[in-house]
């Protein structure tokens, strides 16, 4: 089952190897967006008529299942999150940051079932892993964070051209490097990726893009998706994932996003 979607994972025509960008990924286009279509769908920002809490839970005596399961007591990890959360229960409460629900509903179901229980622990952090008007930015960010964190993927003689490209992303982000420059890392990371069929240059290919294109939604993605897809395959994925939660505390940190706190309805 893929995370994109935003109203209902896909059916079975979208198999889990297909929702994210496999090895050798080019820049996704306009007919494969089935599963990206909630980064242009999704509602605003807003202040939300809740505020997500912690009640009283034993996580242990609950189960985390694959898929979700609307009119049912079982539930995915995020439809764990919304029921703690105490809003109707779905697999992307409106309070949590889109990029974060889609990892974790994508982690959720790729997961065996012993490390899937595992991911309860994560349902307090993601709780706090609120929407805000800046998630552009944010999405960004995490997809610096994403490309950073599997840098040691790249080949040793094509790794000054990963870095490169997180280095370009990132003081596009900050204002101190151009347009120009920023795509000129980018092409050079994607070019090196596609010699190589690294998944390493092609995220941090992505993240460049995203940081210098107008809509950063595409690259984005592409970059977090492409780390996730390495990290199943290669890495820890539980450990990634809490890496993953904390660089987005960081970015809503850097973007100075102020708590919500809003009365029940």
């Amino acid at each position: 089952m893929t995370p994109f979607p935003l109203d209902a994972r896909c059916d079975a025509s979208c198999a889990p190897s297909q929702a994210f960008p496999s090895t050798g990924h080019t820049r996704v286009t306009a007919p494969s967006q089935l599963c990206h279509t909630w980064l242009k769908t999704g509602p605003s920002a807003a202040r939300w008529t809740y505020r997500p809490t912690m009640p009283h839970v034993d996580l242990e005596v609950i189960r985390l299942e694959p898929g979700r399961h609307p009119g049912s007591p079982d539930g995915c990890l995020m439809e764990w999150v919304s029921v703690i959360g105490r809003v109707i229960k779905t697999d992307r409460p409106g309070f949590v940051n889109e990029l974060v629900t889609s990892v974790a509903i994508h982690l959720n179901d790729s997961l065996d079932d012993v490390s899937r229980q595992r991911l309860k622990a994560f349902i307090p952090r993601l709780l706090e892993a609120r929407r805000s008007p800046a998630d552009e930015r944010i999405g960004v960010r995490l997809a610096i964070w994403a490309a950073t964190s599997i840098t040691g993927a790249a080949p040793e003689r094509l790794r000054g051209l990963q870095e490169e490209a997180v280095r370009a992303a990132a003081g596009r982000l900050a204002g101190s490097v151009s347009d120009e420059a920023c795509r000129a890392a980018a092409i050079a990371a994607a070019e090196a990726g596609a010699r190589s069929r690294n998944t390493a240059l092609y995220v941090a290919a992505d993240a460049a893009h995203a940081a210098c294109a107008d809509d950063p939604s595409i690259g984005t993605v592409n970059a977090v998706a492409g780390a996730v897809h390495w990290v199943l395959r290669h890495g820890d994925p539980l450990d990634w994932f809490a890496g993953f939660l904390a660089a987005h505390a960081d970015a809503r940190a850097e973007e100075n996003i102020e708590e919500l706190v809003c009365s029940p309805a």
